[in-house]
Parts: C-alpha cells; sequence; structure tokens
C-alpha cells in the first residue's frame, strides 16, 4: 500500500538533506542541492508530500499555491519503483492539497524527452498549454520543457 505523508515546511532543515538525495536519484543530472529544497520549502503557499512503500521513500512531490493557481515544482520516483503507482498517487494527493488550498489549476513543467512522465501527467488529464525552450540542461544539450495545465473541480 502507497502511504503519502504531508511535508511541513518548519521541518525544512531537518528534511533538507534527504530530500536532496531523493531528487538525486531521480534527477541525476541536475540534482538540487540541500539549500534549494530548504529554500522551496520556505516559499509562501508551499505544500508537499513524499511516497513509500514499506519503509524506503520512493518519490516525492514538491508544490506551491498562489492565489487560484497552483504548480508542481518537481515531482520525482526513484527508477526502482517507477510504475507502482507512485507517480499517479503523488498527483492526485498534490492535486487534493492544491484544491484545498482554494487552487482551480495545477500546473507542471515536464522535459520534453521524458515520455514516461508525459504519459503520466496525461493519463491524469494534464494538458500541453505552453514551452519553455531549452529550459532542462542534460549532458548531451537541453530539452525544452512543456508546460501542462490540470483543471481542479471547485
Amino acid at each position: 500500500m502507497i502511504e503519502l505523508r504531508q511535508l511541513h515546511p518548519a521541518a525544512a532543515t531537518e528534511l533538507a538533506v534527504s530530500l536532496s538525495q531523493l531528487h538525486r536519484q531521480c534527477f541525476p543530472e541536475d540534482p538540487w542541492p540541500p539549500a534549494a529544497v530548504q529554500e522551496i520549502m520556505a516559499l509562501s503557499g508551499f505544500f508537499g508530500l513524499v511516497a513509500s512503500e514499506g519503509c524506503d521513500a520512493g518519490g516525492f512531490v514538491l508544490a506551491q499555491a498562489v492565489a487560484d493557481e497552483a504548480e508542481i515544482l518537481s515531482l520525482g520516483v526513484v527508477p526502482a519503483r517507477r510504475r507502482a503507482g507512485l507517480g499517479t498517487s503523488l498527483l492526485a494527493g498534490a492535486a487534493t492539497q492544491a484544491l484545498n488550498r482554494g487552487a482551480r489549476a495545477l500546473f507542471l513543467e515536464v522535459a520534453e524527452d521524458n515520455m514516461a512522465a508525459r504519459r503520466l501527467y496525461r493519463a491524469s488529464g494534464f494538458v500541453l498549454v505552453g514551452r519553455r525552450i531549452n529550459y532542462y540542461r542534460r549532458r548531451s544539450g537541453c530539452a525544452d520543457a512543456l508546460i501542462m495545465r490540470l483543471g481542479l473541480a471547485t
């Protein structure tokens, strides 16, 4: 069974290192250092979740709600736990958290070359609404970011 634990901004100092390590496992080409995770958790409107099955964290979502919009700033599932429902659970949890904070839409950016994530987001109801050219750094160059939106029921 997948368990979602809410991240509390007051615990940012204690959580920054472990979340940074989790981020590194998910995104080895562009990992976030602990200081970046702390900064994100200090943002006004921050919310986040960690997903686990058993003892180890298998994924996370970091997001922010401002006014009637929310944005997923990062969502990752460690490679060994992919295609097991953690990403779907994290997306559903983030959408619920965003809706509870008054958001009417949830946005995210995904690398154009990340086909697995794009399929997950489309299956969850996200639609393409924009593009950022050369947004993601790659060892072999850059990849565009696709901006996607999910309307939230009110």
